[in-house]
């Protein structure tokens, strides 16, 4: 009798732990679908490049490698970088994927702590934010670090940018306007700012509430405009990890 006791308050506790992994998954799966959306737009993706390779110490050029060789969008490269970080390998999430499996299904084999994706892809999405407001206050910044990372934004796209969700892609579309309109109304890009000024306008943002990216990454003089492509628009079949 004490055996089944035994067994039955095991399954009991593994009944309870399935939502709150559920709910893990759903809130990295949200975070996920943000960073493959804002990654839909030509200037943004150069941003979320730029903020991949800082959080995980890469070089730039191995970071499009990688993802013109397994052609997944910058979500399913994040996941995959998180997984190498906790002791996967690279080769063997390719080789996954080339079998047909997905992103999901892999960091689930590999038994990822969602709730640790979810907490990290937030500060993700908290550096592509800052790296967007600071791009329209300044964006000669950007264009040294991607001349001398030798990145080229033509190079730096594979079909898994575009399946992104119409509703994911126009969530992205707001972010993306929501964080130029402040960066200019700040005195961006469009005012040309001295490099004081555009710093104590930075300055402001961050005391304000906005998000904070790499320290010491600040925006430096103000420059001539440079938008871009539009903010993101349209969509394809869905978003996230491949």
């Amino acid at each position: 009798m004490s055996r089944f006791i035994r067994y039955g308050a095991i399954l009991l506790v593994l009944a309870a732990s399935l939502p709150a992994f559920s709910d893990d998954q759903d809130k990295a799966t949200k975070e996920l679908n943000k960073v493959a959306a804002i990654g839909w737009d030509a200037t943004a993706r150069a941003v979320v490049s730029r903020a991949v390779t800082d959080t995980f110490g890469l070089k730039r050029s191995d970071v499009v490698q990688q993802r013109q060789t397994m052609g997944i969008n910058y979500a399913s490269l994040f996941l995959a970088e998180e997984l190498v970080k906790n002791g996967a390998k690279m080769d063997d999430i390719a080789a996954a994927l080339k079998s047909g499996k997905k992103m999901t299904q892999i960091a689930n084999d590999q038994h990822v702590n969602w709730k640790l994706i979810a907490v990290d892809a937030k500060k993700l999405n908290a550096k592509i934010d800052d790296g967007i407001y600071k791009h329209f206050l300044d964006d000669r910044a950007d264009k040294a670090r991607d001349a001398a990372d030798g990145y080229d934004i033509t190079r730096d796209y594979v079909a898994d940018d575009r399946n992104v969700e119409k509703s994911d892609v126009d969530a992205a579309g707001d972010r993306y306007l929501m964080w130029k309109d402040r960066a200019i109304a700040a005195g961006g890009n469009h005012h040309g700012l001295d490099t004081a000024a555009a710093q104590a306008a930075y300055d402001d943002h961050v005391r304000n509430g906005g998000p904070q990216g790499t320290p010491g990454s600040g925006p430096t003089a103000g420059g001539n405009s440079s938008p871009g492509s539009p903010a993101p628009a349209g969509g394809g079949a869905r978003t996230g990890p491949n």
